[in-house]
Formats: C-alpha cells, sequence, structure tokens
C-alpha cells in the first residue's frame, strides 16, 4: 500500500513540474513578443476603415474613422477607443519587425466575436487589415441548432495622432 501511495505522490509531483515548467515556456514567449512590439505601436491612432468584402452587407459598415489608443502596462496590451467607449486587451499573435498581427476575442450574447489585425508600421502610419467574424449559434425549444457566421474584411489605415503608450 505504501508503495502505491509514494508512486501516487511521484507520478503527482512530476507531473506538477511539467505543467509549471510549460506554462513558464509560454509565459517567456509571451513577454519576447511584447517586447518585440516596436514603441511607435503605442499611442494615439486616427484609422480608417474601409470595407473590402463581406458575406453580411446589411450587418458591416462600409466604412468607419476610430481612434484607437494603444497601450501597454506590464504583458498587456489594451486597446481603447474613446468614441465608442471599448475597451479591449489584444492578443499577439505575430511580431516580425514592423508587422503586427494581433486578435481581440469576445462575447455577446449568443454570438462569439474574433477580430483580427494585421498592420504593417511605416513611421506615423500603419496601413493593414481587419478580418471580423460573427458566430453566432442558437438552439430553439426542439435543441435544433442554428448556426450563423457573418465576416468582413476592412482595409485599415492609421495615422499616429500622438504620443506612446508605455506605461
Amino acid at each position: 500500500m505504501k508503495k502505491i501511495i509514494i508512486l501516487f505522490l511521484i507520478i503527482l509531483f512530476t507531473g506538477s513540474i511539467t505543467v509549471l515548467a510549460q506554462d513558464n515556456i509560454v509565459l517567456k514567449a509571451s513577454i519576447s513578443m511584447i517586447n518585440a512590439v516596436p514603441k511607435q505601436f503605442f499611442g494615439t491612432w486616427s484609422v480608417q476603415s474601409t470595407q473590402i468584402s463581406t458575406n453580411s452587407p446589411k450587418t458591416f459598415a462600409k466604412t468607419s474613422l476610430d481612434i484607437w489608443n494603444l497601450r501597454r502596462s506590464g504583458n498587456v496590451i489594451e486597446l481603447r477607443n474613446p468614441v465608442t467607449s471599448a475597451v479591449a486587451e489584444i492578443y499577439l499573435e505575430d511580431v516580425k519587425d514592423s508587422e503586427i498581427v494581433f486578435t481581440h476575442y469576445e462575447r455577446e450574447g449568443y454570438t462569439n466575436v474574433k477580430d483580427t489585425v494585421r498592420l504593417k508600421l511605416d513611421g506615423d502610419t500603419f496601413i493593414g487589415t481587419n478580418e471580423l467574424t460573427l458566430h453566432t449559434v442558437r438552439y430553439d425549444e426542439f435543441k435544433k441548432k442554428y448556426e450563423d457566421i457573418k465576416t468582413a474584411v476592412y482595409e485599415l489605415k492609421g495615422s499616429k495622432v500622438m504620443g506612446t503608450g508605455l506605461y
């Protein structure tokens, strides 16, 4: 009986070490990626969006003009839009020199929203795309599943308004 308990504790203990090591590797990768983001990315931007394609023209605006305030606090990047009062944490997918890919996920009722932005910085301007997906799943009273996926792709053009947002 003692051998079984000791064996169980050894498996439990070594499993915990493996999980901690894996979490540590993920954290380090995330920190190095956030440190690779050029400082010029942070600050306040005027962003013009023009729709390139959509499968739901009634759902998505053809154009928009927004203000993005991008700031870093430790290992978190936050995007604030003072026009709409929206605040979102963004997740870096890739950073290569002046090219940045980030994603934001959100759930609104029955709808999962995925927003993927690809930017190429050039001094105080950027160009890029924004892929927006609205995935809605509902069930009726007979448990019949209704699923709807709406997408839009926008061309983005940004101009720096002011400053950096490093904290």
